[in-house]
């Protein structure tokens, strides 16, 4: 749901036509991107919407996303595209990846939709007349097979038959395939593949997935040399061959093009390819056989390679969510028109990016919603013509906490996604310094410098720089072409529950750039010291820090309004509820949810893929106000400290935050067994029970009880399913208290130096 209203929204876009044409009259040619992600509007209970990757119904609704996207979103003349994803360690097969492209000149690069065939996954079946036997699977394949094979010149000898493990009869054909060049020009090359235990036939590896991902590669006999692949420009004559192209030598190319039927559909499977004009002219080949024998296929395999005039979006699975790689924007109106259109889409395809948590506090769906910067081009990227921006935007997120944990989901600290660069090594701000006296305001710097430059330094603790909280893994990284993009992504961001909210996020990261660009921020990073894990967790002092972000956007000319981020605060750090003390309602006792590291479990993961994490400690805020100055004339020779708040009968630090009549402190305490976790001789502290005492006149003026669990102590089953179910389960675990015990004797305050601002309840359970 919105959160503003119409005039607010008004103001907002009003200010992003502002950013925009500062951007224009400094011709910094900014895009941007993003991955929002998705998660069942009606089943959040299940494992694929919790944590596992991979799900039936994931994969269906994923479909019907890339359906409708396809529909309305991409432009005319596109190929939905069903490709391979992401191989993680210990997963048997590729994620899946449902895509849709297009060409950027405007030319078709699919032209009639009639000729593509709807993935069945993505629509709804019976069990009837889901597949045909083999031998009618395989001549279908082996007819578009022979009507394919002239469009590109290739002698039929070269195809193979493709046998399942077990099976008599082929499912399908596939034809080695490669773009040579050749004197007249690229051409598309084939040759035999010698070695395998039954010449003119494969059969495939065991195992999930399409035959072009279970060619048997090992068994073929080793190449004398393997053909180069022919790289021609999208701009270059296309492939149009009137003869047939001599054979390659014999194992000399490893590509493969398969056709296959599956569930009644004709499956193409596209190797890899690595220039776009050969990717469009296959294409062109496979449309022209579809439409010569009527019959539509469904194109899956590798996607069309980046950035080389071809653009789209993908539709990923990822840990408890539905991913989409959404396609860049130039313009703030563009930017505004696709998400908006694109979070239409997946609400109609019965998809939220809002879940809760078992105790009713709102959260994101878990996955994030990275922002990734660039240009149109990699060599137009902002941030390769002016190396210095990125040491801008680095500094300023360093300089305020606020970027990197406001914004982002339950997971921060050190081992998360996205940790800050002064939370992995201790070395990496004096090492950061260092780099950037290279990166002087405005003075160029080779791509390959600034990658190496930095891409050590902004990592995580592992040295993994792909997690980190402003990531450039897909700049300029030398060692991988493929994913030199010109990019920067900021992965600090969690999904918001509306478009509104994500579509601000992306303007404020719009006005920094804006800012920086005219005036390069170079200011010596900050030692933080105990702050960052201490004082930076409350929501008071994030709110100012925030605060001060937007007063220098303001002084920059572009004015952005506090109560515009008021509902981030509130979802990522809700009130749990605030009583009067005493008899005078002025004096407040208020508790907020805070902010706690999951720190990463050592050993537990030795070997496997998951990263176990201790997620059993949390925050509370405490916040008192309107508690100073009453009485201070009549009562002179009293401290000034008149109030003493109490957590299961220890003193809480207090601090005044410099506002009269207002302080703010913390306590940490296990809210839950962690099996495994650290420190398991401590038991949970829940519930607890705050007692605010007036040492003046040594009695209790106000209080509450906080309960992680139902207030009967039961522990709660399973996740809220509605909004209304999960508010008043937040609102029974907070129980205001008018009466308690006055200890005869207040505790002493004893504070650690490294939470000067907190109660770690840990330090006390074992005294």
């Amino acid at each position: 749901m919105n959160p503003y209203s119409p005039e607010q929204w008004q103001a907002i876009d009003t200010l992003g036509h502002t950013i925009d044409r500062a951007l224009l009259q400094d011709k910094v040619g900014l895009t941007m991107g993003g991955e929002p992600t998705y998660v069942s509007a009606t089943d959040r209970t299940d494992l694929q919407w919790r944590y596992t990757a991979m799900g039936e119904d994931k994969r269906y609704l994923a479909g019907k996303l890339l359906n409708r996207l396809h529909s309305f979103l991409a432009p005319a003349g596109s190929l939905r595209h069903y490709g391979l994803g992401k191989l993680y360690p210990g997963e048997a097969v590729p994620r899946w990846a449902l895509g849709c492209f297009w060409r950027l000149d405007g030319e078709p690069l699919w032209r009639n939709p009639a000729w593509l065939a709807v993935d069945r996954d993505s629509i709804a079946l019976d069990s009837e007349g889901n597949g045909k036997n083999p031998e009618q699977t395989g001549r279908q394949a082996q007819r578009f097979m022979a009507e394919l094979l002239p469009c590109l010149a290739i002698a039929p000898d070269t195809l193979l038959k493709i046998l399942e493990p077990e099976a008599d009869s082929p499912t399908g054909y596939m034809l080695p395939l490669l773009t040579v060049q050749g004197e007249a020009g690229p051409y598309w090359a084939s040759c035999h593949w010698e070695g395998l235990p039954q010449a003119g036939e494969i059969t495939l590896l065991p195992g999930l997935g399409g035959a072009g991902m279970r060619l048997p590669l090992g068994d073929l006999a080793d190449a004398t040399d393997l053909l180069a692949e022919a790289v021609p420009s999208l701009e270059d004559t296309p492939i149009r061959p009137h003869q047939t192209a001599p054979l390659a030598p014999p194992n000399s190319i490893r590509l493969a093009l398969c056709v296959e039927v599956r569930r009644e559909t004709v499956h193409v499977f596209l190797p890899p390819i690595a220039s776009a004009r050969s990717f469009v002219d296959i294409l062109t080949a496979i449309e022209a056989t579809a439409e010569s024998l009527d019959l539509p296929v469904l194109i899956e395999g590798y996607p069309p390679p980046s950035n080389q005039g071809i653009q789209g979006f993908q539709i990923t699975p990822d840990p408890g969510v539905i991913e989409v790689n959404i396609h860049p924007a130039g313009s703030w109106q563009d930017l505004v028109q696709l998400h908006q259109g694109l979070d239409q889409a997946a609400v109609a395809c019965g998809l939220t990016c809002e879940k809760f948590a078992l105790d009713g506090r709102p959260l994101g769906t878990g996955g994030g919603s990275h922002i990734t910067i660039g240009g149109e081009m990699p060599e137009d990227s902002p941030l390769l013509r002016r190396p210095d921006l990125l040491r801008s935007l680095i500094t300023y997120w360093q300089h305020h906490p606020s970027l990197s944990y406001l914004f982002a989901g339950e997971y921060i600290g050190p081992t998360s996604q996205s940790p800050r660069a002064d939370e992995a090594r201790h070395d990496s701000l004096y090492e950061l310094e260092v780099a950037f006296l290279s990166l002087a305001p405005r003075s160029p710097l080779p791509p390959e410098i600034l990658d190496r430059l930095l891409r050590p330094l902004l990592v995580d603790v592992t040295g993994n720089a792909h997690r980190a909280t402003l990531c450039i893994d897909k700049l300029f990284p030398v060692d991988n072409p493929r994913l030199q993009l010109g990019l920067l992504e900021f992965r600090g961001f969690e999904m918001p529950p509306c478009t509104e909210l994500r579509l601000l996020q992306m303007l404020l990261v719009r006005a920094l750039v804006a800012w920086f660009w005219q005036q390069p921020y170079t200011q010596p990073l900050r030692r933080w010291g105990a702050d960052l894990g201490d004082r930076m967790m409350l929501p008071y002092y994030l709110e100012q820090d925030l605060q001060a972000v937007l007063t220098d956007l303001a002084e920059a000319g572009y004015p952005f309004e506090w109560a515009w981020f008021a509902p981030f605060g509130e979802r990522r750090l809700p009130r749990y509820g605030q009583v009067s003390l005493g008899e005078n309602p002025v004096r407040q006792f208020e508790l907020r949810a805070a902010l706690d590291p999951w720190p990463v479990l050592g050993d537990a993961a030795a070997g496997g893929t998951a990263r176990p994490v201790d997620n059993s400690l949390e925050r509370i805020q405490v916040r008192l106000t309107g508690i100073l100055g009453e009485g201070l004339q009549e009562q002179s020779d009293r401290p000034m400290a008149r109030y003493q708040v109490l957590c299961n009968g220890c003193p809480v630090p207090i601090r005044s935050t410099g506002t009269l009549g207002e302080s703010v402190g913390a306590v940490r305490f296990r809210a839950r067994a962690a099996a495994p976790g650290n420190h398991p001789a401590i038991a949970p502290h829940a519930p607890l029970t705050f007692s605010v005492i007036d040492t003046w006149h040594q009695r209790f003026v106000g209080g509450a009880r906080y309960h992680v669990q139902a207030p009967d102590g039961s522990p709660y089953s399973e996740v809220p399913r509605t909004a209304e179910a999960a508010q008043a389960r937040f609102r029974e675990r907070f129980e205001p208290l008018t009466d308690g015990p006055v200890p005869p004797t207040l505790p002493p305050l004893a504070v650690h130096p490294d939470t000067p601002h907190t109660l770690d309840l840990r330090l006390w359970a074992l005294r």
